[in-house]
C-alpha cells in the first residue's frame, strides 16, 4: 500500500506589517526565496496588497512543500518554482491546479491545495508521495473545504498519551503564582 506525506501550511497576511519599513524592501530582503518567475507573478500582481497577498501564497506553498519533504529551511527554495492558474483562491473552495518544478522538472507526484480561511488566514495542503513509493491518487472530483474548528472540538476525541499527574500541575501553578510575584515587585 502506498505512503503518503501530507503537510499544510497556514498564514496570516500581516500586510499591514511585514517587517520592515515597505512592501519593496520587505521584496527586496526576501529576494532570494523566489525564482525569476514567481517574483514576476507577484509583481505582476496589481496594488501592494495584492502583491503580498501573492507574495503569501507562494510562500504557504513553499513551507507546505518543505515541510512534507521533512527539509525544513535548509532546502535552496529557488530549486521548487511553483506555476499557478489563473483561478484565484478563494473562501469556501479549494484551488488544486498548482503545480510544481522542482530542479526545473515538473513534479507530477504532488498535489497542492490552496484555499483561503478568510479574508486574513490562507492555507496551502501539500501531498506528495514517500520515496520509493506509487504516486499521489489522482483526486476525482472537487475537494472538501477545510472546516474551522474551536479548541474544544479539536481536542473532544483526543486521548491522554501519559496517566495524568496531579503533583506535575501543582508545580506549575506554583511557577504561575511565582512568576505574578516577580513581575509585581518590579513595577
Amino acid at each position: 500500500m502506498p505512503r503518503y506525506k501530507l503537510s499544510f501550511c497556514t498564514f496570516i497576511n500581516p500586510l499591514s506589517n511585514q517587517g520592515s519599513s515597505s512592501v519593496p524592501e520587505f521584496f527586496r530582503v526576501m529576494s532570494r526565496q523566489f525564482t525569476e518567475h514567481e517574483w514576476s507573478v507577484i509583481r505582476g500582481a496589481g496594488s501592494e496588497w495584492e502583491q503580498l497577498a501573492m507574495f503569501y501564497r507562494h510562500w504557504a506553498l513553499k513551507e507546505s512543500f518543505i515541510k512534507a519533504i521533512g527539509t525544513g529551511l535548509g532546502f535552496n527554495l529557488q530549486r521548487a518554482e511553483f506555476h499557478l492558474t489563473a483561478e484565484p483562491i478563494t473562501e469556501g473552495k479549494v484551488c488544486s491546479r498548482t503545480t510544481l518544478e522542482l530542479d526545473e522538472e515538473v513534479e507530477e507526484g504532488w498535489i497542492f491545495e490552496e484555499s483561503l480561511l478568510d479574508q486574513d488566514h490562507q492555507v496551502a495542503v501539500a501531498l506528495g508521495t514517500v520515496v520509493g513509493s506509487a504516486p499521489s491518487p489522482a483526486f476525482t472530483g472537487p475537494s472538501s473545504c477545510f472546516t474551522l474548528l474551536s479548541f474544544s472540538e479539536l481536542i473532544s476525541m483526543a486521548t491522554p498519551i501519559l496517566e495524568e499527574d496531579t503533583s506535575y500541575w501543582e508545580s506549575f501553578q506554583k511557577k504561575a503564582v511565582s512568576l505574578e510575584r516577580q513581575g509585581g515587585t518590579h513595577r
